[in-house]
Formats: C-alpha cells, sequence, structure tokens
C-alpha cells in the first residue's frame, strides 16, 4: 500500500463500489423521479468527492447540475477528466471559510455561492465521507488521537454534541444541517456508519443534528470495500433523508434493505432510534462510592498507572462488573472482577443487585455479534424474566472464562496493604479443597454459594451438570496445588478465582480433559441462555 492509499485508510476514506454507488443512484430515483432530480430544478453536490465513484453513473448530460469537491488536489485532477461539466474544486468542507462558528465564503466558487442563496434551486447532498474516528482510549488511541480535529468539531464543542464530534461523517452531517437548514428542498442521500442512529452517546447529535425524515435506504457490509477489514466488518447504510426543521430521526421509522455483494436483498433491517433510559446499561442503578480499594486491570494485575483509576467502592461491595459500551460489538469488553476495575464503563456489585450484574454479563458474552447488527443496542429486557432463566445466566457466568474473580493478600496499593476475597467462589470449602493443608480456612462461606444454596431449586439440569463439572475441578486443583506456580497467579488464599483455577492448572499443564469438560458443559447452558437473548436487543 503506498503513503496515499495510506493516509486514506487511516482518515477512513474508502471508495465508494461502483455497483453500490450505481444502486444508490436507483433507490434515488425511486424517492425523487429522474425527470425532475434533472430537469435543472436540483444542484447535487458531493462534499467528499474523492475519485467520483458516487458520481460515475450521471449521465455526463446532467454534470452541469454537479459540484464536486474534496480535500486533495489530486483527486480534483483525477475526476476533472471524467467530470469536464462538473463544477470542480478543492475544498476542505471541515475547516474552510468557516469563521467564528459561522460561514464566510472566501473559497467556494461563485458559481456554487449564487445557487446556495438561489431559494427556488433545491439540492441533493449525495456523500460518503470519512469514516474515521478519533480514538480517546484503549491500544489505538495514539494513532488516531488527532484525526478529527477541525474547526466543525470545534463548533460541535461548542455545542455540546458530545462523542459525535469524534466522527469525522458526522462532521460532515453537522455542517450540512448548518449551511442547509434554512433551504426549502434538501435531501441527504448519505453513506455512513450507523452510530448516529443509536449509539447513546450520539444523542444530543440526534436531537440538535439529525432534523431529518427517512425516505429509502440499504445497509451492506464494510467487507464490500477495499482495504478494509475482512475479518471484523460493520454494518455501512446508504439512507436518503428529508432535511426538515419539523422532523426528527428519534421519530422516524427508519427500515433498511440489507443486500449482499451482488446487491441482492436479503432481508429488511428496522433501525429505529430507543430511548437511552431503556439501554442495558441503565437497568442497574450504579451505587455511589466512597472508600478507596485496589484497582484491577485483570484478574490479577493492580491498575498504578494511567490517567483516570477507578479505585473506589461502595457499602456492601463484592465484586465489580465492567460492562463498557451498549451496542454490541462491545460484548467482549464485559467482565466480573472481585475489586474494582480500573477503568470506566464498570460498576459495583452488591447482593441486592448481584443477580443483574450476572444476567448483564451472561447476555452481553453469549450474543452473537455478526456484522450486521454489531451497532445494534443491548436493552433491559423487554418482558420478565423466569428465574431458571437468571440462575442460568448466574452459573453461567460463574464458571465463564471472563470470570476474572480472584482472591490475594498482602496487596500493596498507594502504601496500604488490602487483602481481596472472592465472594464469588462457588462451592463449601469443605466439600472440595481434599484435605490440602496449603490454604488456611476458618470455616467461612462466600456469597456465591450461599445465594446458589438458597436457589438450588431453580438451578436447570444444564446449569447442575455444568457445577458438577466445576466441582471436578476444584477437587483436582486441591489435590494438585503443590504442583502449580501459586507466585505467578497470586494464589495465597482459600477462596481462589476461577481465573486463577484454569490458568494455573493450564500452566502446570494439568487438568485438560477436565477444563475441556466445564467447556462443553458451558456451551450447552449457553443454548439455554440464548434462547432469550432477543429479549435484550433493539
Amino acid at each position: 500500500m503506498n503513503e496515499y492509499d495510506s493516509k486514506k485508510r487511516y482518515l477512513g476514506e474508502f471508495h465508494t463500489p461502483l455497483n453500490f454507488a450505481e444502486k444508490s443512484i436507483e433507490y434515488i430515483c425511486n424517492v425523487i423521479p429522474k425527470e425532475e432530480l434533472y430537469s435543472g430544478k436540483f444542484r447535487i453536490w458531493d462534499m467528499s468527492c474523492a475519485a467520483g465513484n458516487l458520481e460515475y453513473y450521471i449521465d455526463k448530460k446532467y454534470h452541469k447540475y454537479l459540484y464536486m469537491s474534496t480535500i486533495e488536489k489530486s483527486d480534483i485532477e483525477k475526476c476533472r477528466e471524467k467530470f469536464k461539466n462538473a463544477c470542480l474544486f478543492q475544498y476542505d468542507y471541515l475547516n474552510d471559510d468557516i469563521d467564528n462558528n459561522g460561514f464566510k465564503y472566501k473559497k467556494l466558487p461563485n458559481k456554487l455561492i449564487k445557487d446556495l442563496n438561489n431559494k427556488n434551486i433545491k439540492w441533493l447532498i449525495f456523500i460518503n465521507p470519512p469514516y474515521a474516528t478519533s480514538q480517546v482510549a484503549g491500544t489505538n488511541s495514539k494513532s488516531k488521537k488527532n484525526v478529527s480535529i477541525s474547526r466543525i468539531r470545534n463548533m460541535m464543542h461548542n455545542e455540546k454534541l458530545g462523542d459525535a464530534s469524534r466522527e469525522l461523517y458526522a462532521q460532515f452531517m453537522f455542517r450540512v444541517y448548518k449551511e442547509f437548514i434554512n433551504i426549502k428542498d434538501v435531501y441527504l442521500a448519505l453513506f455512513s456508519k450507523t452510530n448516529y442512529i443509536k449509539y447513546r452517546n450520539n444523542e444530543k447529535f440526534r436531537d440538535k443534528v439529525c432534523n431529518y425524515k427517512f425516505l429509502k435506504g440499504f445497509i451492506f457490509s464494510s467487507s464490500n470495500f477495499e482495504n478494509t477489514s475482512k475479518t471484523a466488518p460493520f454494518p455501512v447504510s446508504f439512507i436518503i433523508w428529508k432535511i426538515n426543521g419539523s422532523f426528527n430521526i428519534k421519530t422516524e421509522n427508519i427500515i433498511l434493505d440489507v443486500l449482499d455483494s451482488s446487491l441482492n436483498i436479503l432481508a429488511r433491517k428496522e433501525y429505529n432510534v430507543s430511548d437511552g433510559s431503556n439501554l442495558l446499561n441503565k437497568w442497574i442503578k450504579r451505587e455511589k462510592t466512597s472508600s478507596v480499594f485496589v484497582p484491577l486491570s485483570s484478574a490479577v494485575k493492580v491498575k498504578t498507572h494511567g490517567k483516570d483509576i477507578r479505585d473506589k467502592i461502595c457499602t456492601g461491595f463484592i465484586g465489580s462488573l465492567m460492562s463498557c459500551g451498549n451496542d454490541l460489538q462491545k460484548q467482549n469488553l464485559t467482565a466480573i472482577f472481585s475489586a474494582p476495575q480500573a477503568s470506566a464503563g464498570s460498576l459495583s456489585i452488591t447482593k441486592e443487585n448481584f443477580e443483574k450484574a450476572m444476567i448483564v454479563h451472561a447476555v452481553r458474552r453469549n450474543a452473537k455479534v455478526d456484522w450486521l447488527n454489531a451497532s445494534d443496542q443491548f436493552c433491559i429486557p423487554k418482558k420478565e424474566l423466569d428465574r431458571k432463566f437468571i440462575l442460568d445466566c448466574i452459573v453461567w457466568s460463574l464458571f465463564s472464562a471472563s470470570n476474572q474473580t480472584s482472591s490475594m493478600s498482602s496487596v500493596l496499593y498507594k502504601n496500604n496493604y488490602y487483602t481481596i476475597i472472592n465472594n464469588f467462589y462457588p462451592f463449601n470449602y469443605k466439600e472440595v479443597y481434599s484435605k490440602c493443608g496449603f490454604f488456611k480456612f476458618n470455616n467461612e462461606k462466600r456469597f456465591a454459594f450461599e445465594y446458589l444454596e438458597k436457589n438450588k431449586e431453580y438451578i436447570s439440569y444444564e446449569a447442575l451438570e455444568l457445577i458438577e463439572s466445576a466441582k471436578i475441578l476444584y477437587k483436582f486443583f486441591y489435590s494438585n496445588a503443590d504442583k502449580i506456580n501459586k507466585e505467578k497467579f497470586k494464589i495465597s488464599l482459600w477462596d481462589l478465582g476461577f481465573w486463577q483455577i484454569r490458568k494455573s492448572l493450564k500452566d502446570a499443564e494439568l487438568g485438560s480433559d477436565i477444563l475441556k469438560e466445564i467447556k462443553n458443559k458451558r456451551s450447552c447452558l449457553k443454548a439455554n441462555i440464548y434462547k432469550d437473548i432477543d429479549n435484550f436487543i433493539f
């Protein structure tokens, strides 16, 4: 990949596949009759035209109604041969002609300015803007930290539009909104990601900017673009909106045709906006935290460095739930810990919210995610939950790979030593310890064991099978405790976590057959949970 293509990919500038570009024109002409669109009453403006793929199938005789602009001069030069009669010009739509939160046109062609001021002209904004997002956290934060810096972003910040300002395509949408809100007949034909429709963090953007009436559209996989990931595709939508201050996207019934790579309609998918209060991450009331405790970045690793370390727990704390983001593609950012998970997106688990926390954990982890539903949202259950389903979620969570609960003694943090106990230890220690003399035990019982005892009448056959297999594993571990690396996995207390048990046994190359059996039994239980997953997704 050359330097030019690398820059394009970095900015999320993917050339529209020609077959989808042609299809989009077909959809436009189903909304605006072709004879009207090309009658001279309309002007078409693509502010991010790149190589001109979107306009490729527009007949040459209509190019006189076409405005094409983009930030790269080389792209404009490439377009001149095919689009000789179009108005082509180099223009940075996110920075040029923006002054003190308004527009003072100095770089726009006079012809375009004249048309913008002509109240009799109708407009079609036909655009596939860049998809890049400025990262603020995680492993990619350095690589795309500054990609969204622009004057438009500053305007969006001034209007407090939140995370949408980090999305380049949303910045284009914002300027279109500002520039065309007072023009009577404006259609926005937009290729983009679907985040602006559903994401919780884009709610302010929807309220203030998305004054749209839905007309028609389709959706397809990003894998159809060149130079995009084939292993982690995301949905790309093409939607035709009528811009009008009396409408808002939140009240629109958005139904898109799902297209495959050959443009066949596979299904239809609803993209209706839901009230933010219905999101699953709103289901559990966040208890007020008061006291400092050891923050963990993984099961046994203490978090000591970083800009935003969450190291507080609430009264009655028994563990923490990491539940970052609310869309399905964030499902892997879900885990349970015995101490505060060190970053934002986590909450304290108490005895009172234990059931909800384990349900959230199991539902998020067991949802099947594909390119089409990746931006769908987890929601508060739409119907009452059966007690067996609740217990299935709890048992699955206790023996899942994302259960990172642990116990550790003498943990140093901020000049104090702490003991982390594992409230998610699921057994009566006396029944599984196999007379192992290494661990000190004072007849304690942990919360998870007591909970399962009180609710054993609701435990399903599949959950019971998993519990019995896990009990064999625990007995095997204690019988072989002298063979594992206790220091490496911070093993010192009797109520060690499931993560510590399975990791230390794998490290010692022990118990692989039992671990495999647990995995099989967990899969059977997962099937039970999956039956009700739709109850948590919109």
